[in-house]
């Protein structure tokens, strides 16, 4: 009997996804959109050094373009490999999303602990329940892999040293 939890059993699916791009050499984040453990999609980090193509904004465009008929009422959670940026975090607080599930945090641009006191009055009365941690070994040893393998140049040179940090599990330096 599998005893993982329905936000185990989504990350493994935001895992799968984040697998699929580390085998092309990119950055292994993936994303999942799920209504309890239906999955409405999924996406992956498609291009190295591209600060667009993000995996969550991939799912979003896949979910969200057109006349879509989801609303904050459906419990629709995000799940991701990795804590969203501000660029994806942002347009999160746009989108039908009530829930946000990360594996590992990301103290170079992770933006799931900003605060929205003093946000425009649109994005106060949202309320979005953040779960951070989990299957965040699985993920670690993701970006570990990706960390030891890559040719990107910016990983190479010592780019995001609190992330390198945090996936190897040492101390970052300050």
């Amino acid at each position: 009997m599998d005893r993982r939890t329905n936000d185990e059993l989504m990350m493994a699916e935001a895992l799968a996804e984040a697998a699929g791009a580390l085998e092309t050499c990119v950055f292994p984040v993936g994303a999942v959109l799920a209504r309890g453990t239906q999955v409405l999609g999924r996406a992956r980090k498609t291009m190295a050094s591209n600060h667009l193509s993000h995996a969550e904004m991939n799912l979003f465009h896949r979910v969200f373009m057109g006349d879509y008929r989801f609303a904050r009422a459906d419990g629709l959670t995000l799940y991701t490999t990795l804590e969203p940026c501000v660029m994806c975090f942002g347009t999160l607080l746009h989108l039908p999303i009530t829930r946000l599930v990360f594996a590992m945090e990301d103290a170079y641009g992770g933006c799931a602990s900003v605060t929205l006191t003093g946000a425009p009055p649109r994005h106060q009365h949202r309320p979005l329940e953040i779960i951070g941690g989990v299957c965040r070994s699985e993920a670690q040893a993701l970006f570990a892999t990706f960390l030891d393998t890559t040719a990107e140049p910016f990983w190479r040179e010592g780019g995001a040293p609190s992330f390198q940090a945090a996936v190897r599990g040492e101390a970052a330096d300050p």
